[in-house]
């Protein structure tokens, strides 16, 4: 190849690596001073963070809330901290992405672009930032698999083989999906020849118990308290119809757009860049290991688009969004950047480029959304006043804990002051964790929701002192107020 060939050259892929570490820098950065409180997922977080348990309810695997709870003992319950962690695992996803690609022996250039056309995901390079925190650590841990299996797969050696085991264990704690992109990779692996040689060897073997080890006590967990793992899966609809055939189509159905949604966007790059090309003089280089990698890329997306499509007929599940498929088809675009940059380089360098300059779109459109969100003239749920609640909260007399019928309040009021504890109806054993003085908390109507008055029942609270209210006004360019009402038992 031609070192004037950028995907031959280690320059830059070198630029690549540095823009990627230095943007989801700034990003951290830019969401932690920009935000007035924490979103929905990252309130949930800061909330679940009051106590550190094997599980915490909310259908969601512990992994996340784990790692954030180590970090904010050694620095501090900040939205800064929570933005580093989240801002790290994307960069980590990307790293990881271009480290599997090297092990397969794709020139640098070639995984360069392939890891940059990440972002032209939308799950990836926009909803990750702008809300999801699980779905990240899912997407992470299936990145580490990727990269951990192919240093095995080039490495052969049992250390290779430990962090594959540990990395399954991270994709599956990290969200429950991710088991769909483990067997996928292993399905992948088993089939091709070049690699299934590889995965035979007594090594390997090594994986299974050390992944088992490390999901060990959270498994436990989740078989003793199987409603904290069952507690949204209504969200999926199953047998909503009650026609079973009528069920499984729909949820078929859904699928295929949930799916065509995550790609539409790589879709619609890939043809006009091919467009562009396509009369262009030039050439591409198809080497042996390329062609190994996109199969091996492939087969996974095939396999894992299969084993979901599996899960759909058999549970009866109705609906299926985009994100849910994030930590199983995150590859569609680089399998894309693989299988068309063979054609010619110029294809390859569209990729990067498109990526390049999708990335450089978010953080404005972030920055409104955060803010102002003038394009769905909906305002931010960080721009309520939080301070004026937790004052008012305050004024009552001390609180030693919150239970709250929504984490948004309570974790944006935790994190004003960590010394807080923060409960809900969906944490586990929350009545043994309830402690005096406290605030119950609801919005909606002045009657306090039964599963919050069950629940100082059975923590032995009786008393029911006077239901107060506070208006919750916007700290924004609106007029939108939430009503919130709460008591306070001393």
């Amino acid at each position: 190849m031609s070192s004037a060939n950028p995907v031959s050259s280690g320059r830059f892929s070198l630029y690549a690596i540095v823009f990627v570490v230095l943007y989801f820098a700034f990003e951290a950065c830019l969401v932690s001073l920009a935000s007035r409180g924490a979103g929905l997922d990252d309130a949930e977080l800061a909330s679940n963070l009051s106590f550190w348990n094997w599980g915490y309810g909310g259908s969601q695997p512990p992994l996340y809330t784990w790692i954030a709870h180590g970090l904010t003992q050694i620095f501090g319950l900040h939205l800064a901290v929570l933005q580093g962690l989240k801002f790290t695992l994307l960069a980590s996803i990307f790293l990881a992405v271009y480290a599997g690609l090297r092990f397969f022996d794709v020139p640098r250039g070639l995984a360069a672009c392939a890891m940059l056309s990440m972002f032209l995901s939308p799950d990836i390079g926009w909803n990750s930032q702008y809300t999801l925190t699980h779905s990240v650590m899912g997407t992470a841990g299936a990145a580490w698999c990727f990269a951990s299996l192919a240093g095995f797969i080039k490495k052969r050696s049992w250390i290779w083989a430990v962090l594959f085991g540990l990395s399954i264990a991270s994709a599956i704690l990290g969200k429950y999906n991710g088991v769909f992109f483990v067997l996928a990779l292993l399905i992948a692996g088993f089939a091709l020849p070049q690699t299934r040689r590889v995965l035979k060897i007594r090594t390997f073997v090594l994986t299974l118990p050390v992944a088992i080890l490390a999901m060990a006590p959270a498994l436990v967990f989740m078989a003793m308290n199987p409603a904290g793992v069952l507690q949204r899966t209504s969200k999926f609809k199953a047998g909503q119809s009650g026609n079973m055939a009528l069920d499984r189509l729909t949820g078929l159905l859904d699928f295929a757009v949930a799916g065509l949604s995550f790609a539409a966007v790589a879709l619609v790059v890939t043809l006009v860049i091919w467009l562009i090309n396509r009369k262009k003089k030039g050439r591409g280089e198809t080497t042996a290991s390329i062609q190994l990698t996109t199969r091996f890329i492939g087969v996974v997306l095939l396999a894992g688009f299969v084993l979901m499509g599996l899960m759909i007929v058999v549970f009866g599940v109705t609906h299926v969004r985009a994100r849910w498929l994030q930590p199983v088809l995150f590859l569609i675009p680089v399998w894309f950047t693989l299988l068309f940059g063979q054609m010619r380089w110029r294809i390859a360098k569209g990729f990067g480029i498109a990526g390049f300059i999708a990335a450089l779109l978010v953080p404005p459109i972030l920055l409104n959304n955060i803010r102002l969100n003038l394009i769905d003239r909906k305002e931010p749920v960080q721009n309520f006043d939080y301070p004026a609640l937790e004052q008012a909260l305050k004024r009552e007399g001390p609180v030693a804990t919150i239970l709250a019928s929504r984490n948004l309040m309570s974790g944006n009021i935790r994190l004003l002051d960590p010394a807080i504890k923060t409960l809900t109806a969906e944490v586990p054993n929350a009545s043994q964790r309830l402690a005096r003085p406290l605030v119950v908390l609801w919005e909606g109507a002045p009657a306090m929701p039964s599963r919050l008055r069950q629940l100082m029942e059975n923590a032995g609270i009786s008393s029911q002192p006077p239901v107060r209210s506070f208006v919750l006004h916007s700290r924004g360019w609106s007029a939108v107020d939430h009503m919130i009402y709460y008591i306070y038992v001393p």
